[in-house]
């Protein structure tokens, strides 16, 4: 979780290094104070620092691993609907609470989702330095460490219960007047109800607890006892009059790490404009990894270790239709920002050492078209939300249909 930090250490250098050298020369002393005001007011603006905030109220989407793996239903299954609220009883100390729900369908496993609820405790640990400074008021801006309880209900291929406990760290920023995105990293301790993961399927349901570490990336809007800003001008975040031509963009990754469970997402694109025109060719990579150790009972403990792997490549052609209208109303630039369509094109491979590999597809071929969103965000990040939908040309098996379809919404940086 330190790129989050790099990333803000670039994204305002302008203002860490536009510092008056040790040769002072009066003429030039009120140009630079002027752009140095001018930056930190822009700062201000966009991500309301200097706003008091005691209440707010959110509402948006969490990015977070699967409990369970499926090639139809592994993106949606991340990204989740969450609702919270967060009370902020001393300048350093935050109250809160939160409920997530999320879920999707799979050849083989049919519905799996979870509704999780938690209650937190949130130690803004620099707040006070950055009062103290001047930078920052009593607001939910900054960076915490946090205690968290969590009780979770989900189904699988069984129903289950889970509880944990255990310390978060994070990076809570507010932008604009109704803006909100966090990112957390955290380590639990948990325990299941029943005796089992639901994972474990057949192999043996004698796992009770465990220590994991997981990752959590939320976004949305937030609502709360703050005075709206007026001057807090939209552009400033989404860069409209800028111009780009080809972008490489990181997906942020997802993790989830324990003894007897492990899980991750990673991904990689490279978009690239064709001319003057809004056009541009979208290549992208995106794997998907699954480990599952676990026990027969069988007299003996043995040990069974099975790992799945999933690989999905995808080419598109994106046709931005609304950059010329934002061109001429003087709303957006010659960019890659805003609504595409296309045609569209993937291969997947996956491979399964588990029962969820029994009448699924390990091959697919496909070509189609796809329709999506994608936005810049504060010249450094991304959000890319997509419909796609291929006919695969590769020979189906018996359960095995010619169409796959996806809904996929990634955040991640652009580099």
């Amino acid at each position: 979780m330190k790129v989050f930090p790099f990333v803000v250490f670039l994204l305002f250098s302008q203002h860490l290094f536009a510092q008056d050298s040790s040769e002072v020369i009066y003429t030039q002393e009120p140009q630079d104070t002027l752009t140095r005001q001018r930056f930190i007011d822009r700062y201000e603006n966009v991500f309301m620092t200097k706003v008091p905030t005691r209440h707010m109220f959110k509402v948006g989407l969490t990015f977070s691993p699967n409990y369970l793996f499926a090639i139809e239903n592994s993106q949606t299954q991340s990204t989740s609907y969450h609702v919270g609220y967060e009370y902020k009883a001393l300048p350093f100390l935050s109250l809160g609470t939160e409920i997530t729900a999320g879920g999707g369908w799979g050849s083989q496993t049919e519905f799996s989702g979870t509704l999780v609820a938690n209650v937190y405790g949130r130690w803004y640990y620099d707040m006070r330095r950055r009062i103290k400074a001047g930078v920052n008021v009593n607001n939910f801006t900054g960076n915490y460490l946090a205690i968290v309880a969590e009780k979770r209900w989900g189904t699988a291929e069984t129903n289950y219960q889970l509880s944990r406990f255990g310390a978060e760290f994070g990076l809570q920023r507010r932008f604009l007047n109704n803006g909100r995105i966090e990112f957390a990293i955290g380590t639990f301790y948990q325990f299941y109800q029943k005796g089992y993961y639901p994972a474990l399927l057949s192999y043996g349901h004698n796992k009770k607890s465990d220590f994991v570490i997981v990752s959590r990336t939320s976004m949305g809007f937030a609502f709360g006892d703050w005075r709206r800003n007026r001057k807090a001008a939209i552009c400033e975040v989404l860069r409209c009059d800028e111009s780009l031509s080809q972008q490489w963009k990181l997906l942020w990754p997802r993790i989830y790490l324990s003894s007897r469970f492990t899980q991750a997402t990673a991904g990689l694109a490279y978009e690239r404009k064709l001319g003057n025109r809004p056009l541009s060719v979208n290549a992208q990579v995106t794997a998907d990894y699954m480990r599952i150790v676990s026990y027969m009972q069988t007299g003996t403990e043995n040990q069974l270790v099975s790992n799945d792997i999933q690989l999905w490549p995808s080419l598109q052609l994106r046709y931005y239709f609304d950059t010329k209208q934002k061109l001429r109303k003087g709303t957006g630039g010659n960019n890659l920002s805003g609504l595409y369509i296309g045609p569209h094109g993937d291969f997947v491979y996956y491979n399964s050492e588990t029962i969820f590999s029994i009448g699924r597809p390990k091959r697919h071929l496909g070509t189609g078209a796809a329709l999506g969103y994608q936005q810049t965000l504060f010249g450094k990040a991304y959000l890319d939300f997509a419909l796609s939908s291929s006919y695969n040309f590769l020979r189906p098996g018996p359960y095995e249909k010619h169409w796959l379809s996806a809904i996929k919404l990634g955040f991640g940086l652009t580099i």
